[in-house]
């Protein structure tokens, strides 16, 4: 395996494990749900309502992520979206959805996305929209046709523990992913490191690891540094 470029990092896309490593930046998910008396400026974040925790006093849970995001660590809205599974009424759901978009635009800061079962209603939404700021379907294991449909509306994939099966729909369609829409990432899985992600996307896209390194840096400073 070639050395790893030094000029580049592994980026995780979204976590929600508080861990320090080594030649890694991580952006940690914080669900706005809780009451957070601290927020450690060490680490980077993304601040939202994950739509499982939507109640009928979502609206303080949304003053919470203003507050929040008065941190300059904060650089992303989310995590926040649509799921069928599991949740309150799509409706609901979808109003603190909207909500959240409508902060991650007045912020300027991207949007990382929930979504089970509604990739369909989602980029409607973002057809209908328009928004100015970046989408990312965080977790995304879908179909190459939902990919497809999501690529015309500027969405950005970031994958993760899918990848290790290999039947999954996220390994089938990570190769024909474009470079500029990906991201990787490990979610909720202490166990997962995200070198093991890296290593594995390149095994199946048979790009080497500096590559990858080069293609994901590029779209984190392009979405989260404001760099063209």
């Amino acid at each position: 395996m070639k050395k790893i470029a030094p000029d580049y990092m592994y980026i995780n896309c979204h976590t929600h494990n508080f861990r320090q490593i080594d030649n890694c930046i991580t952006i940690i998910n914080i669900d706005a749900s809780n009451t957070y008396q601290h927020i450690d400026r060490s680490h980077l974040l993304s601040v939202g309502v994950h739509p499982w925790h939507i109640d009928d006093s979502y609206t303080e849970k949304l003053d919470n992520i203003k507050k929040l995001t008065q941190e300059s660590n904060v650089i992303a809205i989310g995590e926040c979206g649509l799921d069928k599974h599991r949740g309150p009424h799509l409706s609901i759901q979808q109003e603190a959805f909207i909500a959240q978009i409508d902060l991650s635009e007045k912020l300027q800061l991207p949007l990382i996305i929930h979504c089970v079962k509604a990739y369909s209603e989602i980029i409607k939404l973002r057809k209908d929209i328009d928004p100015s700021q970046a989408w990312i379907f965080h977790g995304f294991n879908a179909p190459i046709e939902t990919m497809e449909q999501a690529l015309k509306y500027d969405f950005h994939f970031s994958l993760g523990h899918s990848l290790f099966n290999p039947s999954s729909k996220a390994s089938q369609v990570l190769p024909f992913i474009p470079n500029n829409r990906l991201f990787l990432e490990t979610d909720d899985n202490p166990q997962l490191t995200i070198q093991s992600v890296y290593e594995k996307a390149s095994e199946i896209t048979k790009t080497n690891i500096d590559d990858l390194l080069l293609i994901i840096n590029r779209n984190y400073k392009r979405l989260f540094n404001g760099d063209t």
